[in-house]
């Protein structure tokens, strides 16, 4: 029923780097296990890193994702679901121990719990989910982890790897879906664009929800200067989730407002925000101010001194003090 597709070992030369890269923004679980310090990472690699599925109680989802063995050695591996949390604001997440509550870990059944991977190879690692007729509507998650077994390297340290793929699933049922605008963050001043801003989203409700937020950033005259859209990130039922970008470009000066726009959920619920920055470049032009105010003085003082010289020459007298 299940097979492995071996492909041409020169497909993944360049795999390890990006796609690690990508699971280690993904999800911060602990990830390596270095009994040394002098230990080096192993070059194993996984993609996709995240799979989401909607699926209704009682279905039986068949999925996969592939595995990259980068080392010159079999290298013997273990399948094994986890519950994750979240581990900050950031979107990082941790194994942990089992939530009833949003749980998927014990629904997860890999194809192959055990087996080797043959050197330089990439294999698919076909797994079911297998979601109960009484699951609670609304998301679950945890992860599939590809665990290695412990490899000698040439220092004398043992090395292994745990490595694999978020699984996010929305049981479809009756759910609540509420977000709530936590805060957005943008300076009270700045000395030019691009400004950043940071929004932080709470979840109220039973379902992961990604909200599309657009920026748009007018003058003090109303006009339109800039625009900008936020991230698209999953945010968890009960969790917070920081989103940030930046938006702008050019010179600016002076009072603006930012008006973040934000929609989420299957009616496209809205939640808006507006804040005011100032923009003044003091680093880059306050030399130019400096220089402005100098002149506007002298013209002041030029100015009193010309009506006193004038004053003495129409009337040969001396001007009164206070002239």
């Amino acid at each position: 029923m299940y097979g492995f597709r071996l492909p041409n070992p020169t497909i993944r030369v360049a795999a390890f780097s990006c796609v690690a890269a990508s699971l280690a923004f993904v999800v911060s679980f602990p990830f390596l296990v270095v009994p040394s310090a002098l230990a080096a990472p192993l070059p194993v690699a996984v993609n996709p890193t995240r799979i989401e599925i909607t699926a209704s109680p009682g279905d039986q989802i068949e999925s996969s994702f592939k595995f990259w063995n980068g080392t010159n050695a079999d290298l013997p591996l273990h399948l094994e679901g986890f519950d994750i949390g979240p581990q900050d604001e950031e979107g990082h997440a941790t194994v942990e121990g089992e939530d009833a509550t949003n749980s998927l870990k014990a629904w997860l059944k890999p194809a192959y719990p055990d087996l080797n991977v043959a050197p330089k190879q990439e294999i698919t690692l076909p797994f079911s989910v297998d979601i109960p007729a009484n699951a609670d509507p609304g998301s679950h998650w945890g992860a599939l982890l590809a665990i290695t077994a412990p490899a000698a390297q040439s220092n004398g340290a043992a090395v292994n790897v745990r490595t694999g793929v978020i699984l996010l699933v929305h049981v479809l049922g009756p759910v609540t879906e509420k977000l709530v605008l936590e805060s957005v963050s943008v300076p009270r001043f700045a000395e030019s664009p691009p400004i950043p801003i940071e929004a932080r989203f709470r979840n109220e409700g039973t379902v992961h929800e990604a909200p599309q937020g657009t920026i748009e950033v007018r003058n003090i005259f109303g006009s339109l200067v800039a625009t900008g859209t936020l991230p698209v990130r999953n945010v968890l039922p009960d969790v917070v989730r920081k989103i940030g970008t930046s938006v702008g470009d050019g010179f600016w000066l002076g009072r603006f407002v930012v008006v973040l726009h934000a929609t989420y959920g299957e009616k496209g619920e809205e939640l808006v925000t507006r804040k005011v920055i100032w923009v003044v470049p003091w680093r880059t032009q306050g030399w130019k101010l400096l220089l402005a105010l100098g002149f506007a003085l002298w013209v002041i003082v030029a100015r009193q001194r010309f009506r006193r010289a004038w004053y003495a020459l129409r009337t040969g007298l001396p001007p009164p003090k206070d002239y």
